[in-house]
């Protein structure tokens, strides 16, 4: 192959119109502007953050993806900045077809459709739930393991936030809205969805089940989440008390619930350590306290506890050990998540809240914004 190089006008075999060359070119464009929002997209040696990218865009969609921001706009501001020949009804067409395949945002108020770009993750991951398959789990695990992992907890505002399940919290705490599951849901606005969990479903598909749940539908889809969602199909509308009970079965199968972290979040997950790429990466983390927006964490009382070690095992963080029979928590890395208070029969763990409060950004907007106004790593 070398030696008749010469006999190609240009280096690289040509597809559909378009060289191997030229086709990675437009996806490093698409990297590095990608890299430039709030929640950036690093480059590895491996190149496996191209191979996500051609999978979530065709080429000729990367290169109007590279005109999209984290800002919502409608569709023909962004066709100027694209500078595309094509008309403004096609040009549409593209951006329904991206967000379809779940690699951007559509949101939709009145009679006007806006799209914007949203991060890896929380994003066009998690709206892989038609797409996925056991090669792009794969991928984004390894993305997560050489690069990503540390953008998502570099960022100066977490974009998700640990909510204490319900039976952890005495009903003598002073707790902010945001902090409480059930005013979540309940100003929720009558929107919400129940979808399959996207981290479950890859790891489904390379043969490593939850070890923890066997349900899948119970990540929850609220405001902008929920219409995007049900426009594509992805979430099924249930109702508030619906909601509550899927909450409930999860805090009884010790799960971790985290929430887009705005006061009026879009999204709940209900967490596991053996599926749930954050909490995998935070576990690889010795002060993984630091890196989570919570406003508690757990305490052992010695006198009663009898060193039962079912903490222990419930805990998805590692955080808590049994030293000379009796519980031990370790502060930097419990995320206060809760999980350990309703299985301790003796009520010797307790949540308490911790002296500076975490208040989130009000909307996605004010956290992509808060984010971006503190960022300093540039592609």
């Amino acid at each position: 192959l070398q030696k008749f190089r010469h006999l190609f006008p240009m280096p690289g075999f040509f597809i559909k119109g378009i060289s191997m060359n030229a086709e990675k070119i437009v996806y490093q464009k698409l990297r590095k502007h990608l890299d430039k929002m709030p929640v950036g997209y690093p480059s590895t040696r491996s190149g496996v953050e191209l191979r996500i990218l051609k999978h979530l865009f065709s080429p000729d969609e990367a290169r109007i993806a590279a005109s999209l921001t984290y800002t919502f706009e409608p569709p023909e501001i962004i066709r100027r900045r694209a500078e595309k020949s094509i008309s403004s009804k096609e040009f549409e067409i593209l951006l329904n077809q991206m967000a379809a395949k779940g690699s951007i945002f559509r949101k939709t108020s009145g009679d006007e459709t806006q799209y914007a770009l949203v991060p890896f993750v929380v994003g066009m991951f998690e709206f892989q739930l038609n797409s996925m398959t056991p090669e792009l789990y794969k991928d984004a695990a390894q993305y997560f393991r050489e690069a990503f992992g540390l953008e998502y907890l570099s960022t100066a505002v977490p974009q998700m936030r640990v909510i204490p399940i319900e039976t952890s919290i005495a009903e003598k705490h002073r707790i902010a809205t945001y902090d409480e599951i059930r005013r979540i849901i309940e100003n929720a606005g009558g929107k919400i969805g129940v979808a399959d969990c996207i981290c479950r479903k890859g790891k489904d598909l390379i043969g490593e089940p939850c070890r923890k749940t066997d349900r899948r539908s119970l990540c929850l889809g609220l405001r902008d989440y929920f219409d995007m969602y049900q426009h594509h199909g992805w979430v099924r509308e249930i109702s508030r008390e619906e909601a509550l009970e899927i909450l409930k079965k999860s805090e009884e199968e010790g799960l971790v619930l985290q929430a887009t972290n705005e006061q009026e979040p879009q999204a709940v997950c209900a967490c596991c350590g053996c599926c749930c790429g954050i909490l995998a990466t935070l576990k690889n983390i010795p002060n993984r306290a630091d890196f989570v927006a919570g406003n508690y964490f757990a305490r052992v009382n010695p006198e009663g506890c009898v060193g039962c070690g079912i903490c222990v095992t419930r805990c998805h963080m590692e955080a808590i050990s049994l030293n000379e029979k009796k519980a031990q928590i370790n502060p930097m890395r419990c995320i206060g998540c809760g999980v350990c208070v309703p299985s301790c029969k003796r009520e010797a763990i307790s949540m308490k809240r911790k002296e500076k409060e975490c208040i989130p950004p009000k909307t996605t907007k004010d956290l992509y914004e808060e984010i971006m106004s503190k960022k300093t790593r540039w592609a």
